[in-house]
């Protein structure tokens, strides 16, 4: 089978169904090459993904079209405080990003912004010094007994969770959208953003990238939360 219509035959499998998967793909393939092996079928599966004819979004799990990975925008205050970090501790897993961010995805947007910067738990304090010894507004998470827009502006030290997804950039350490995500539904501190308006993001943040739904799940596993977290995406499949 010549690579063209081996793409026109992926991508007739989508007027069936939205997602699709490697056991898809495997029987698709065996229709004209019935001793195709399995091993030969993953490779012609990651050269698909890479021309961009379908896009990986959880294992063994894909969708048509070109992958398309949401970077959050940051500030240079932003940028500023994690390279620092990274400099002062050079030996610890940082995570760097803003709650602005949710203006992406969110139906009633908001017009504050709070850095959120995520450490080991171990070093929270030390961060938290450091950072306040550079005139910087910071604030530990377990110091927040109010609303987050009372801090607007400053910087939030949390503690990072183990595994958590992160993207390494040359700004630095940056949360995954998966992570925002996870953390959206998760964390009392994001209270605000719960509820109805949990599924708004969710919705067009799905709809607008490609999420890996793995990465989330095994995220949320780690907030023991993953059954909560894959009611709502499934939700927001049946809208």
């Amino acid at each position: 089978m010549n690579s063209k219509l081996q793409e026109s035959k992926v991508k007739q499998l989508f007027t069936q169904q939205e997602v699709i998967t490697n056991t898809d793909i495997l029987y698709l393939y065996r229709e004209e090459e019935p001793e195709i092996p399995e091993a030969t079928v993953n490779w012609r599966i990651y050269h698909l993904v890479q021309k961009g004819v379908i896009q990986r979004i959880g294992r063994g799990k894909y969708r048509e079209g070109k992958a398309l990975t949401f970077f959050p925008e940051l500030s240079a205050k932003t940028i500023k405080a994690g390279k620092f970090v990274g400099k002062e501790f050079p030996y610890i897993n940082y995570c760097i990003w803003e709650l602005s961010v949710i203006n992406s995805f969110s139906q009633h947007l908001i017009n504050y912004n709070v850095i959120f910067l995520e450490v080991e738990r171990e070093v929270i304090d030390s961060v938290y010094r450091a950072l306040k010894d550079m005139r910087y507004k910071v604030v530990r998470i377990k110091d927040i007994k109010e609303d987050l827009s009372d801090f607007a502006g400053y910087v939030c030290v949390r503690a990072l969770v183990t595994e958590a997804p992160i993207l390494k950039e040359k700004s630095g350490q940056v949360a995954s959208l998966e992570k925002i995500l996870v953390d959206l539904y998760c964390d009392k501190e994001f209270a605000p953003f719960q509820g109805n308006e949990i599924y708004h993001i969710y919705k067009n943040a799905f709809d607008d990238y490609t999420v890996n739904e793995s990465t989330m799940l095994r995220y949320a596993s780690r907030k023991e939360k993953k059954a909560e977290v894959e009611e709502v995406i499934n939700s927001i499949k049946r809208q």
